[in-house]
This record gives C-alpha cells, structure tokens and sequence, in this order.
C-alpha cells in the first residue's frame, strides 16, 4: 500500500506518463493527443494502455481501432547458435541486406549471444524477398554475428492478416485534481473495524510489499472487504473467487493506493 496523500501522487499512480514509453507507444500516444490519428501496422496493437496517459498535466484515454487489413507472406528464420555444421557460405551480419537485418535480432542482443537457439518471424514482401539474400530461399547458411556464427533456417512463405491500426485520444481530466476528485468519488472505500490481526496486514502492507504465505482468516475477510469495493482497476474482474486490482483505500485518516492480490477463499 502506498501512501497518496494528495492529488498528484493519486494522478501518477492512476495514469502512464508518456515519458515512461517506449519510442513506438510515445509516438502513437502523443500523435493521438494531438490528434494525427497515428497510425501503425501489425498483426496486433502494440500499445494498448489500460490507463489513462498523462501529456503535460492533462489526461487522456487512448482508443484503437482497426481501419485495415491485409495478408502478408511471412517467414520463420530458425537461428541454430551453436551449429555442429560450418560448412556453407557465410555472410558478415554487417553486409546484409537492411530487409534482413531488420529481420534478424542485432548483434549485441541477448537473443544471440545468450543460450538456446531461436526463431524469429518476418514479413517479407514481394519487393524485400527480391532484396533478401535470406529468403525465399537462403543464399546463405551462416550469418557472422561479431564473436558467434549462426547457421539459418528457413520456412515459409505462410499467408499471416495484418492489420492497420488507428489511435485517438480523449481527454478525461484537465489536471491532476479534477482526476484525483473523479477517482475518489467513485472508488475510494474506507478501511475500519478491522481485527487486530487484519490491522495487523495493514500496517505491514503501508510503503511495503505484504505477502500472505499461509491460510488465514483474518486475510480472506481482507480480501472480501476488497472484493465488495469498486476497483479503480481490476486485472481478473471475471473470476469471482479471485480478487486482483488496484484500490483507493481510506484507512486510519489517511489515503492510499493499494494493490492487492488473492483468492477469498483464503488462498493467498
């Protein structure tokens, strides 16, 4: 349970600050702010926020939605690491193609110089398999990777739906306080006459990670106090015997944001 004794503490747990992104989720989240309608082609969103987002102080739910699709011809690249045959003809990772660099993981990557082969898939189109010194058909069997050479393998082509995907945002509060006011109204449940033992969990839980190892009661009551209150989110909010969310709890005075965890049937 952590202390949010205010309206800003409140806001940065409830939200995701673009400055927490990674380059390609900040690009659509801020292009859907700022309304460009980003948009970008996979066979899945690859950002798909459960929170809100917070740009400058003001905060916004992002929507996706699929405006496109279309079959692409994909391939499998099996990369053996470590391969008993060496014989063939290699390439230096650094002169292939751009198409098949980007398909192959980069040099300095735990996905090579790690244990265990991989595979890694790609979409080649018919322009880059014209490209590819790789696909269809590989010209060659080893890749130098730096200090490793890899034999690859490949198989494919094989039809995969992409899909063109659109972002849009909306914005739901204009500062930290009016999200904070929104959130307290509709969630915030207050803790009290509990038992000394579920006292107890609390007071271990506040700025701490409690864990329950063994059967209680004191925790399934807990966990049912929870259970009844509205969630500000919740992970399973489907499976009636399993509590699992994030709350904005009231206890002795104070505010808190908690995450908690477990079965009601007193199964931690």
């Amino acid at each position: 349970m952590h202390p949010a004794p205010n309206a800003t503490v409140i806001a940065d747990h409830a939200t995701l600050n673009t400055s927490d992104l990674d380059e390609e989720a900040h690009r659509l989240a801020v292009g859907a702010v700022n309304g460009s309608g980003p948009t970008v082609t996979n066979d899945y969103p690859p950002f798909t926020p459960d929170r809100p987002i917070a740009v400058d102080g003001t905060y916004y739910n992002v929507s996706w939605s699929a405006i496109d699709s279309r079959q692409v011809p994909t391939f499998v690249l099996e990369i053996e690491k470590d391969p008993t045959n060496t014989t063939g003809d290699r390439i230096a990772y650094q002169d292939l193609p751009a198409v098949d660099q980007h398909a192959l993981p980069d040099p300095g990557s735990t996905a090579v110089t790690g244990d265990g082969d991989i595979a890694t898939l790609a979409v080649y189109n018919e322009t880059e398999q014209e490209t590819s010194v790789l696909v269809p058909e590989p010209r060659y069997e080893l890749v130098e990777f730096e200090d490793r050479t890899v034999r690859i393998t490949v198989e494919g082509p094989s039809p995969k739906t992409i899909y063109t995907y659109r972002y849009e945002a909306e914005q739901v509060a204009a500062n930290s306080d009016e999200l904070a006011t929104r959130l307290e109204s509709t969630h915030l449940f207050t803790l009290s006459n509990l038992s000394t033992a579920q006292q107890k969990i609390i007071n271990d839980a506040i700025g701490e990670t409690y864990y329950q190892e063994q059967e209680s009661d004191a925790w399934t009551r807990l966990l049912e106090r929870f259970d009844a209150a509205e969630p500000v989110y919740a992970v399973d909010p489907d499976d009636p015997d399993y509590v699992d969310g994030e709350y904005l709890v009231r206890y002795d005075g104070a505010i808190y944001w908690a995450e908690i965890s477990g079965y009601t049937g007193g199964d931690a």
